[in-house]
């Protein structure tokens, strides 16, 4: 599968166009793409789609827009298989496709162009070469077909993307011009380049090729009369002078000089914050100018923080407003002569002479040749304002600090000076007292600190072109403190190059090869004994304390503090408080602790294991230690597992025990029952964390394992765990799992006879297990044995247990009232037990029989109750349930402020857990809204159609009703002709929606026996909310019997039942439901 986003979205299968549908289904395969293989959130799918007005049911729209995209991109995935190209994970929607065109345009012009700037110019290149290099670039801008992204609009995250590839296609187009030079076609170029420069006429580059082109045809006259307009241009405009290139062909062209073909360097990405820096600077240099006299300032930061990057804006700004510029830049080459940086300085301000003198050591008096700079300097900054920028001013050698406490001390004019040191070491010495003579002078000093997370965001988009979510930018700026090289080199590796995939940049481990490399070098200069400390501090991790270390190395606190001095005057480390200490970024740490050999490392790790007391970190540094010990790091994990389920973090426990299971691979002496306990364990985590899927596979493995050492008990207790604690049925529609019922059956054949708590358990799990095999009778018979037992033992925890199995086990419409008398069994006895989790479940389906038998007051308040306890113990399951029942009669009574935010409070919880149905919930709770709001749209109708394929619940009722609605009578026909509505299948949780919707759509068809016939099945249900289970709550059931009752001619009942459903809307108060059942009479002829 490849997609193609360089104009608007296509997607091609085995070179065949894959048709794609309606314009958002293009932008949603674009918003894909752009994110290059990443998940994407549905959130920031939906900005991307919608921008600042999403339709109030965005988030179903958006996952019936999927199930469409999925069946486009997969049209043979048998249902119920999983996608392998759009994937969902826990953090959203993931592309999985073999290539996007994006990426591999930007990686093919970005190796080129690497290619043309490190290795032989093109004048240098024999030809067969230039010929590969210019067919390379040709295919690559032939992937164009137009602007990038274009069906995503004009969203922040598009436009920057866009601006990315738009800038690589100028790239790109500036090289092939450069090959094509080198080629011997200067003409040509000539005339490609104007229609370019004419779209670009700011772009230097472009006319420094236009001019080389005419220069090499022999039209030295348009070359200069381009040159001059291009300075006049940029006079006018922007009030800047022709860059270092164009000012060298200003030379080069009068001279007829034969100057090389040689490609334009890259550009660094635009400097990210620093805003009040710069401002703080910019003021510095407003001051000298004006005021005439020499001013200051100074830059401090540690190393990578961005001292250099700032001084090249103040440069920048600097040239704009008419400075003259001398920088230079001190040399940590010991070998580098005295007065290195001001030569540079000179060479800049073209006193050539002078700069020779100092570098070649002609000069007897050093006073008198500070005066001889000082003077010169003096001098140029009466001509024109004056910028001299020092860099790295803590490497200059101590002639070049005397000079430049001389200047400061004797210089006049319009004379600026910049600065910038490292904050680490502290300065002393000839550094000391020239930064003394600074501050005494009126230096202003601004210390650099990281970057800001606004910053931290802007800088990934000018390096990836795309945006980064607050998470990452947060989790980045953490990892590196904010440090601008440090986060540059990080994301860098997360942008896609040649055929590599992206790597996720915030993987532990990952530590780019320029970090390492300057981490190296700065921890080379510690003595050995502060290196080795330094070490087993990274082993420790990126916070660590006095104590610990001391441990380990069964060294004196005083000793440890002594060898770690020079990591904390280099800035490796700082303090975090008393006998507490911190690695200056997360990424130093990375660096020095995978500088480590393998072997070593491991063996540290070890030994700072056997010295913590907290499970977790003992489980992280076993797990590091490598298989010897494996059994030391699974038990710790099992450890730490249960220290967090005993704050209900019941995600971090499912992790920690599935990390547990693994490693117990590694540990020969693990035994069955112990590989039985942390998988039960892991059951009951999973199982409140809402993570069923996880659930089904640890209950799986603990049923073979037991059923390996021949324990029935042990058997029966794994094969029961689905239905322990569950407020939903565990299978999706329609489904049998496809082992567990064989295994429940044999279980009970294998327990004794008599009564047992084991025996009345799996005999309840075994019903909830046949909920969808056609086994009724089996089921009841299974139901009743059981509640009986479970009444005989007389024990309130199995009591309770039994009695909302049973109620799973029944869940039909037609057992509602059944249902609501377990519910109240089951409350008296969880109250009994004083399980308080429990107590949850139990209230839970409590307030779900109240909605299906119309106790609307109970339901609001065992809502109330259940949710509590719920988020107390942060049980994921019971509150997705919770929401979807109690959203729709917040919509129904008007609230609709506070049912959009519980739906996307629940739609996000679900999203995280792995609970059956969740498209369909959402969705279903989505459109149900919008109904309720009065929307009869097309669009409403088009998104259960494309859902439908993927569904296993009847859903054509509601797409002919849907339709009906939306005026499309030609096409509801149309689609019950091919679909019928299915209201004949076996009767379950979803049964009543199905009817109610279907009797809506016999009146609008016409259909008078089909009304009769579903007249007939639903008045049972009389007095009762419409509902599929516990989930999208509609008006009264005998509005929908009125319905049915008018389409078949019966109009007196309709009247009845039509009086009936206002009179429920009084007493439940809805008041939008009443007018909808109003207008709906009078369309039938009923008012």
């Amino acid at each position: 599968m490849q997609v193609a986003v360089l104009g608007p979205a296509r997607a091609t299968r085995a070179g065949e166009p894959v048709v794609l549908g309606a314009p958002k289904h293009r932008a949603l395969l674009a918003a894909l793409a752009l994110h290059a293989g990443r998940p994407v959130t549905a959130d920031a799918l939906i900005d991307l789609l919608w921008g600042d007005d999403p339709p109030p049911a965005a988030a179903a729209a958006l996952q019936t827009y999927v199930a469409h995209l999925r069946k486009a991109l997969e049209p043979g995935r048998a249902a119920r298989t999983p996608p392998e190209i759009l994937l969902t994970t826990p953090q959203g929607y993931r592309l999985d496709v073999a290539g996007i065109d994006a990426i591999e345009f930007a990686a093919v012009v970005e190796r080129t162009h690497r290619d043309l700037n490190t290795t032989a110019p093109p004048d240098e290149r024999p030809p067969e070469d230039l010929q590969q290099l210019r067919a390379t670039l040709d295919a690559a801008l032939a992937l164009w077909a137009g602007a990038p992204y274009a069906d995503l609009g004009d969203s922040d995250p598009a436009r920057a993307e866009r601006a990315r590839l738009e800038e690589l296609r100028l790239v790109a187009l500036e090289d092939r011009a450069l090959v094509r030079l080198a080629l011997g076609e200067p003409s040509a170029v000539a005339a490609e380049l104007a229609a370019l420069a004419a779209e670009h006429p700011l772009r230097e580059s472009i006319c420094a090729l236009r001019v080389r082109a005419h220069a090499r045809a022999g039209h030295q006259g348009r070359a200069l009369e381009l040159l001059r307009e291009m300075r006049r241009r940029l006079d006018e405009e922007l009030g800047i002078e022709p860059g270092p290139a164009l000012r060298e062909l200003e030379t080069a062209v009068p001279r007829q000089e034969t100057f090389p073909v040689r490609p334009q360097q890259p550009r660094d990405p635009p400097m990210a914050g620093r805003e009040t820096e710069l401002a703080q600077l910019n003021r510095t240099l407003a001051h000298a100018a004006a005021t005439g006299t020499p001013a200051v300032a100074m830059l401090v930061g540690e190393p990578g923080i961005g001292k250099t990057r700032l001084a090249g804006a103040v440069v920048e700004n600097a040239t704009a407003r008419g400075f003259a510029v001398g920088v230079g830049r001190c040399s940590q080459d010991e070998g580098a002569p005295p007065l290195w940086p001001w030569s540079g300085v000179l060479r800049q301000l073209r006193d050539t002479a002078l700069a020779e003198r100092l570098i070649t050591g002609t000069w007897d008096n050093q006073f008198a040749l500070w005066h001889e700079v000082t003077a010169a300097l003096t001098g140029a900054a009466e001509r024109r304002p004056l910028l001299i920028v020092l860099d790295d001013l803590h490497w200059a050698d101590p002639s070049t600090l005397k000079l430049l406490r001389h200047l400061i001390a004797t210089a006049t004019g319009r004379l600026a000076i910049l600065t910038t040191r490292r904050s680490h070491p502290e300065p002393a010495g000839a550094l000391g007292e020239v930064l003394e003579a600074l501050a005494r002078h009126g230096a202003t000093r601004i210390d650099l600190e990281g970057l800001a997370e606004p910053d931290v965001r802007a800088l990934v988009r000018s390096i990836t072109g795309r945006d980064a979510g607050h998470d990452e930018a947060a989790r980045l700026r953490d990892r590196t403190g904010g440090n601008a090289f440090l986060l540059t080199e990080l994301v860098k590796l997360d942008t896609p190059v040649g055929d590599s995939g992206p790597r996720d940049p915030l993987r532990g481990g990952v530590v780019p090869a320029a970090v390492a490399d300057v981490v190296a070098a700065r921890t080379a200069k510690l003595p050995e004994p502060a290196r080795d400390l330094l070490r087993l501090a990274a082993v420790i991790g990126r916070d660590f304390d006095l104590d610990l270390l001391a441990a380990v190395t069964g060294e004196s606190a005083d000793d440890v503090l002594d060898r770690l001095e020079p990591a904390l005057s280099e800035g490796l480390v700082t303090e975090a408080g008393p006998e507490e200490f911190r690695f200056s970024h997360a990424l130093v740490r990375d660096a020095v602790h995978d500088g480590i050999p393998a072997t070593r490392r491991a063996r540290r790790h070890a030994s700072v294991a056997a010295r913590v007391t907290d499970p977790a970190r003992a489980a992280r540094h076993w797990l590091a230690a490598g298989p010897r010990h494996a059994r030391d790091a699974w038990q710790a994990c099992v450890a730490a597992a249960r220290k967090a389920t005993a704050v209900h973090a019941w995600d971090e426990a499912a992790a920690l025990l599935a990390t547990a299971i693994d490693t117990q691979g590694n540990d020969p002496a693990v035994t069955a029952s112990e590989r039985y306990a942390v998988l039960m364990d892991r059951v009951v985590a999973c199982r409140q964390g809402g993570d069923l899927d996880g659930l089904d596979a640890a209950q799986v493995a603990a049923v073979e394992v037991a059923a390996g050492t021949g324990d029935v008990r042990a058997e029966a207790r794994a094969a029961i765990a689905a239905v322990d604690g569950a407020v939903w049925l565990p299978r999706p529609h329609p489904t049998v799992h496809p082992t567990l019922p064989t295994t429940l059956r044999g279980v009970l054949r294998k327990l004794p006879a008599a009564d047992s708590e084991l025996r009345c358990q799996v005999m309840l799990a075994l019903a909830v297990e046949l909920y969808f095999a056609d086994a009724p009778a089996e089921r009841r018979a299974l139901v009743e044995q059981g509640l009986a037992m479970a009444r005989r033992l007389a024990d309130p925890g199995l009591l309770d247990w039994s009695c909302t199995v049973a109620w799973l086990a029944i869940w039909r419409p037609s057992t509602a009232e059944e249902r609501w008398a377990l519910a109240q069994e089951a409350l008296t006895a969880a109250t009994r037990s004083g399980n308080r989790i429990r107590e949850v479940t139990v209230r839970t389906l409590v307030a779900i029989s109240a909605q299906e038998t119309g106790r609307i007051a109970e339901m609001d308040e065992e809502i109330a109750r259940a949710r509590a306890d719920a988020e107390r113990y942060r049980l994921a399951t019971p509150l997705v349930a919770l929401g979807w029942l109690e959203m729709p009669w917040l919509a129904l009574r008007g609230r609709f402020a506070d049912a959009e935010k519980l739906f996307a409070e629940t739609n996000d919880l679900m999203s995280r857990t792995s609970m059956p149905q969740a498209v369909e919930s959402a969705a279903g709770s989505a459109l149900m809204l919008r109904m309720i709001r009065g929307d009869n749209s097309a669009e409403m109708a088009r998104q259960l159609q494309a859902l439908a394929p993927h569904s296993r619940l009847p859903l054509d009722s509601s797409i002919v009703m849907l339709l009906l609605r939306a005026g499309l009578a030609d096409e509801a026909r149309a689609w019950h002709a091919a679909h019928g509505l299915d209201i004949d299948h076996p009767e379950d949780w979803y049964t009543l929606v199905n009817l109610c919707q279907a009797a809506e759509a016999s009146a609008g068809l016409g259909d008078l026996v089909l009304a009769a016939k579903i007249y007939h099945r639903l008045s049972p249900y009389a007095g009762r909310p419409c509902s599929a289970g516990g989930a999208v709550g509609q008006p009264p059931v005998d509005a929908y019997l009125s319905i049915a009752a008018a389409a078949a001619g019966e109009r007196e009942r309709a009247v009845r039942h039509a009086r009936d459903a206002l009179a429920l809307c009084d007493q439940w108060r809805l008041p939008l439901v009443a007018e909808w059942i109003r207008r709906t009479g009078k369309l039938l002829s009923l008012a």
